[in-house]
This record gives structure tokens, sequence and C-alpha cells, in this order.
């Protein structure tokens, strides 16, 4: 019996709360990056375009950083033969893409409050600001497994992963600050509206690419 996205999803928890390199990794990423957000924006007051620039890049890098990973281990360990003959492309997805779901939903988090406590920036309109994250969680996971498997069989994997990625993500970048400056805006100097259809667009984006990418991962995860 083929083991189901559910078995795969359980596979890469009990992995990652096993080594937890993943989950340090992506915490001292965290860390680093808000601290030295911290220090150059020190005694300076940030704009509602500028903590939305800061807190994107922060995001785009933690996940071209972390989520490939979930994909490229199974050729490092030599797994990758047997995962393609014991389970479905598309539940291999699922696995992966939900697991990466979960570790980036918690890297955001992590990441806000570090940022908000750290710079000092205030939200104006937090449900807009939960959306934007989450919706920026879940596009990141299903766009960065589906390149995680194009580079699979590389030999330069890693570095392959994030370049192929970055056409994806640019239009997720461009959404995510759009909607993010009108959830820091505490004047009301963006309009609200745009913010939400931004925040929408994230939604959808997400949503998208974890429709998808079952169809497209099982062209690509060759057998």
């Amino acid at each position: 019996m083929r083991p189901g996205w559910q078995a795969i999803l359980r596979k890469e928890l009990r992995s990652e709360f096993r080594q937890k390199s993943g989950l340090i990794t992506t915490l001292l990423f965290s860390v680093f990056s808000v601290v030295t957000i911290s220090l150059a924006t020190f005694d300076l007051t940030v704009s509602p375009q500028l903590a939305a620039g800061l807190l994107s890049v922060a995001m785009l890098f933690a996940a071209i950083v972390a989520l490939p990973r979930v994909v490229l281990i199974e050729e490092e360990q030599g797994t990758g033969d047997l995962l393609r003959l014991t389970a479905r492309a598309e539940d291999v997805f699922w696995g992966k893409a939900l697991y990466n779901l979960v570790f980036m939903t918690l890297t955001s988090m992590v990441l806000s409050f570090l940022f908000l406590g750290f710079t000092k920036t205030a939200l104006a309109i937090p449900s807009l600001f939960v959306v934007c994250m989450l919706g920026s969680s879940a596009a990141y996971a299903g766009s960065i497994t589906l390149c995680g498997a194009l580079v699979a069989q590389a030999s330069n994997r890693s570095a392959l992963a994030g370049v192929l990625a970055v056409p994806l993500l640019l239009p997720l970048s461009f959404l995510a600050v759009s909607g993010l400056r009108v959830a820091l805006d505490l004047k009301g100097g963006f309009n609200i509206n745009n913010g939400m259809i931004a925040g929408f667009g994230l939604l959808c984006y997400g949503a998208a690419s974890l429709a998808l990418g079952p169809y497209l991962f099982a062209a690509v995860w060759k057998r």
C-alpha cells in the first residue's frame, strides 16, 4: 500500500522534531535579520513603506533558505528513488508542501513578533497583517516546494532552487509590500482598498500555487 500525503507529512514533522536543524537555522536567521534591521534603524522612525519592505525581504530570504531543503534532502540522503517508487507524486507534493506551510507559518509568526518588537512598529490593521502573512506563507510553501522538485537532481541544487524561485516570488513580494504597508500605516496615508486587494491577491496566489502544484510536481518528479 502506497503511503499517502498524511504519512509523508508525519515523516517530515518527526524528522524535524528529531533533528531540529531547520528550526534552529530559521530561528537564528530570524533573530539575526531582525537585530540587524533594528541596529540599522536605531533612533529612526521606521515608515510603513520601509517596514513593509524590510519584513517582506526577511520573509523572502527565510523561505528561500529553509523551504527547498524538504525536497532536496531526499536526493542528498539517497531516498529520492525509493520515494518515487512507493508514493504518488501528488501525495509527495502535498505532504512536503503542507509541512512547508506549517514551517513558514511558524517562521512568519516569529519574524513578525521579533520585527514589531525590535523596531517598535505598531499595527494599524491587524487583520490585514495576518492575511498578508498567511497568504505569503502559503504562496512560499507551494512555489518553493515545486522549485525544489525542478532542481532536485542537479549537482548544485541548493543554489539553483533559490535562483529558480525568484521569478515566481517577485509578484508575491510586490503584493506583500503593498498589503503590509497599509496594515502598518497608522496615519491612514494609503488606500485601504488597495491593501485589501493586495491581501486578497496573496491568498489567491497561495491557493493557486497549492492547487496547481501537485500537477506540475508530478510532471517534474520523474520516476
